[in-house]
């Protein structure tokens, strides 16, 4: 009987020894799942609470009736340009250096750079991002990609001179406000590149010398020509005549 009472004290003690390491084990893995969850915070909840609501629920992008609309963030791969806009706030867009923590913004940043960012911006070819940019673009923001109005719809074209490569080809896959958007279909992944690469390189061209008249073209760069050309002949005559009217 009493080899029988020591293996059941022995199990006992065995058992309870084991839910107790159990019971150890369960909460240390429920302890560092906090931990880990407070380090990494869940960038897509938070987008979908203080984001969504202008960008769209997959970063595509919204119009509105008035300016104040949020841009397609689904090309933007540049976590550092996610953060200095949450912090600062460009344009319409608040602040939230002061509602976010850090690692908050930097979580929001890597789910819309890993998540979100699903237009590509590779593999460009910048002449035939120039020939597409005069075909689809150029008729609205003008070959200098500086914008112009149109009196077809009663507003102007946006220049393109500050805009990232982000926001030029979420814009294009986007088509806020009047402007249509082109999806794959219309332009591949690699012609959006194409005019991306294009757009980048007229807004800091390469200076053939002289004044560029902050680049509006050869149309009115001709007319300034010619409006000085007749003012010299206008001096000319003036002095001819004895500098008398």
């Amino acid at each position: 009987m009493k080899p029988k009472r020591a293996w059941r004290r022995l199990s006992r003690r065995i058992g309870a020894s084991l839910v107790a390491f159990l019971t150890i084990l369960f909460a240390t893995q429920v302890m560092h799942s906090q931990q880990v969850a407070r380090q990494n915070p869940p960038g897509k909840a938070i987008f979908e609470q203080s984001c969504a609501k202008c960008h769209g629920d997959l970063g595509q992008g919204r119009s509105a009736v008035i300016s104040i609309a949020g841009p397609c963030l689904q090309a933007e791969h540049n976590p550092g340009r996610v953060v200095a806009a949450i912090e600062l706030g460009p344009g319409h867009m608040p602040s939230f250096a002061r509602t976010l923590s850090i690692p908050n913004i930097h979580a929001v940043a890597d789910f819309v750079t890993q998540d979100i960012a699903v237009i590509p911006l590779t593999s460009g070819n910048l002449s035939d991002g120039g020939m597409l940019f005069r075909r689809y673009c150029a008729t609205c923001h003008r070959t200098a990609v500086r914008g112009g109005a149109l009196a077809f719809v009663g507003t102007n074209a946006p220049s393109l001179a500050n805009d990232s490569a982000a926001i030029v080809a979420g814009t294009i896959r986007w088509g806020p406000g009047p402007m249509p958007s082109f999806p794959p279909s219309v332009i591949s992944d690699k012609d959006l590149a194409s005019i991306v690469d294009y757009v980048q390189f007229v807004q800091q061209p390469p200076s053939p010398g002289g004044n560029p008249l902050n680049w509006y073209g050869p149309v009115a760069e001709g007319f300034a020509a010619w409006a000085g050309v007749l003012a010299l002949i206008i001096l000319t005559m003036w002095i001819e005549r004895g500098g008398k009217g």
